[in-house]
C-alpha cells in the first residue's frame, strides 16, 4: 500500500548551473498538480522546507528526478552524489527499481553517468525541453504518482517566491502547452504474413525493387500491402502465398504457441519500421524529396512545390498566419529548405515526431552534401532562429500535410494509419504570462535562447537583413 506521506517528486541537480532547467521543470509539474521539491525552493536565509534534503528523499519522495548534465556527473559534485546515493538506497528499500528517473539535460556522454544510473532509461531533454516533458509526465502517470489540483495555487505561490528575483506573473487561467508531437489516432487493424517461392538470397532485392514497405521473419514476408500489390512488382520467378492475416494488436503480443512469428519486442520494432516507411512514402507523395542525413532519411521542400514557398495556417488560438518553408539567400547564393526526419513511438499513446532540419542547395537545386560545409552554413544562417520560430515551422509543416483535418496514410486499399491533423496540446490550470508554449529545438543548430517575442505576423525571422527569403 502506498504511503500517503510519500507524494513528492524530488529533483536532484547541480546548483547553480542547472537551476534554470529545474525552475522550468518544477513550474510545469506543479502546474499539472504534482508536488515538487528541489533545493532552488529553499527558504531564502532560513531553514529548508524540510529539515534536511536526506529527509525529503528518504521519507517524502515517491520519485527522484536526477538531472544528468555535464556539471552534475562530475566526480567532485559531492552534494549531488550524496543525493543519488540516498535515492538509490531508498529505491531499494521501497523495492522500486524505477525510483530514480534520470533526465539528460545537455550533450553529456551517457557513459559518464554515475554507476547507479547506468541500468536506467534516461529521458533526453538535450534537444528540447517541451517534447520530452510529455514523456516524463507519461512516466509519472504510469507510476501512479499522485496529483492534487486543489493545492496548485499554494504550491505555485511557494515556487514563485523562491525561484526568481523578479517573480513571473501567474494567472488563474488555462495555459496552452503546445508540443511537437503528432498523435496517432488509430493504427491499422491487420497485417499480413506471406510465404514465397523463389531464391531466398534474392528475395530482399526483389522486394526492395517494388518500393512497398516490408519486413522479413524466417521465410515469411510481413507487410500491410495486399498480395496482388506486391506480386505485381516481383519478377516472375517469385510467387507469394498468404500464410495468415492477423490483427495488429495480436501481432504486437508476439509469437504464440508454435507459430512462426517474431517475439513481441521484435514485432514492435517491425511495426515501427513499417509505419515509418509508409509515412515517408506519404511525404514523397506530397511532393517532398528525400535526402540522407546522419540519422537516416529526411524529407525536404523542393523549390516550386508551394507557391512563393509559404504555408498558410491557423495558430492554436485561431489566428491566420503563414510561414516560409523554402527560400533563397541571395548574399550566400544558396537556397534553404525545411526538412523533416520521421520518428515514431507506438506508445501508448502513440505519436509521430517530425524532427526539423534545414538543408541547403545551389545551382540546379543540388543539395550540398558535405557535412562540415552544411554545418558551418547552418550555424550562421540559423543563428537567430529562436525556439518559437522552429515551433512555427512545425505547425506549418503539419498544416501542409493536413489542412487541419485528420491525416490518412494509406497502407493498401483497406488499411490506413490515421494521424491527428494538429500537434498535441496539453493544458495546465495556471498560466505563466508570456510563456505559453513548449520549447522545441532541433539537434542542429545550437540550442537557441528562450526569450524571443511573439512574431505572429512574421513569416521568417531572418538571420540578417540581406538574407531575404
Amino acid at each position: 500500500m502506498t504511503d500517503p506521506d510519500r507524494n513528492v517528486i524530488f529533483i536532484s541537480h547541480a546548483t547553480p548551473q542547472d537551476n534554470e532547467f529545474v525552475k522550468w521543470l518544477g513550474a510545469r509539474l506543479i502546474g499539472l498538480g504534482y508536488n515538487v521539491w528541489a533545493d532552488v525552493f529553499e527558504l531564502k536565509g532560513g531553514t529548508p522546507f524540510w529539515n534536511t534534503i536526506e529527509e525529503a528523499i528518504t521519507t517524502r519522495a515517491i520519485k527522484v528526478i536526477f538531472v544528468a548534465s555535464t556539471e552534475s556527473v562530475k566526480p567532485d559534485r559531492k552534494g549531488v552524489r550524496d543525493e543519488l546515493a540516498a535515492s538509490d538506497i531508498t529505491g531499494r528499500k521501497l523495492k522500486d527499481p524505477a525510483f530514480v528517473i534520470p533526465v539528460r539535460l545537455d550533450k553529456v556522454d551517457f557513459g559518464s553517468f554515475p554507476i547507479q544510473l547506468l541500468q536506467l532509461n534516461a529521458l533526453d531533454f538535450s534537444s528540447g525541453w517541451g517534447g520530452t516533458l510529455v514523456t516524463l509526465v507519461e512516466t509519472l502517470e504510469k507510476a501512479n504518482v499522485p496529483t492534487d489540483p486543489t493545492r496548485i495555487d499554494e504550491r505555485m505561490s511557494y515556487w514563485r517566491e523562491r525561484t526568481s528575483r523578479d517573480a513571473p506573473q501567474v494567472e488563474i487561467a488555462p495555459e496552452l502547452l503546445l508540443t511537437n508531437l503528432l498523435p496517432i489516432e488509430a493504427l491499422p487493424t491487420h497485417i499480413s504474413f506471406y510465404e514465397f517461392n523463389g531464391p531466398n538470397t534474392e528475395i530482399n532485392e526483389a522486394l526492395e525493387s517494388t518500393g512497398i514497405p516490408y519486413t522479413r521473419h524466417a521465410r515469411l514476408v510481413i507487410s500491410f500491402a495486399a498480395m496482388g500489390q506486391i506480386q505485381t512488382g516481383l519478377p516472375p520467378k517469385f510467387t507469394l502465398a498468404l500464410k495468415r492475416r492477423v490483427e495488429v494488436q495480436r501481432f504486437l503480443k508476439g509469437r504464440q504457441g508454435n507459430e512462426t512469428a517474431p517475439e513481441w519486442f521484435d514485432a514492435r520494432n517491425m511495426l515501427t519500421f513499417l509505419l515509418r516507411r509508409h509515412v515517408e512514402r506519404f511525404l514523397v507523395s506530397r511532393g517532398l524529396k528525400a535526402h540522407e542525413i546522419s540519422r537516416g532519411l529526411a524529407f525536404y521542400f523542393p523549390l516550386g512545390l508551394i507557391p512563393d514557398g509559404k504555408v498558410r495556417y491557423r495558430t492554436p488560438d485561431g489566428k491566420q498566419t503563414w510561414k516560409q518553408v523554402v527560400g533563397r539567400s541571395e548574399r550566400r547564393q544558396l537556397n534553404w529548405h525545411l526538412s523533416m526526419l520521421v520518428n515514431i513511438d507506438l506508445g501508448p499513446p502513440g505519436f509521430i515526431r517530425f524532427k526539423p532540419y534545414i538543408c541547403f542547395s545551389e545551382g540546379a537545386e543540388k543539395l550540398i552534401d558535405d557535412p562540415k560545409r552544411v554545418a558551418a552554413i547552418r550555424r550562421r544562417f540559423c543563428k537567430s532562429w529562436w525556439n518559437r520560430h522552429w515551433r512555427q515551422l512545425q505547425q506549418a509543416f503539419i498544416a501542409f500535410l493536413s489542412d487541419g483535418e485528420e491525416i490518412d496514410v494509406q497502407l493498401d486499399g483497406t488499411e490506413a494509419l490515421k494521424l491527428s491533423g494538429k500537434l498535441l496540446q496539453l493544458q495546465g490550470t495556471r498560466r505563466l504570462v508570456g510563456n505559453t508554449e513548449f520549447d522545441d529545438v532541433p539537434d542542429e543548430p545550437d540550442e537557441p535562447d528562450d526569450d524571443e517575442e511573439d512574431e505572429t505576423d512574421s513569416a521568417l525571422f531572418e538571420p540578417d537583413e540581406e538574407d531575404a527569403a
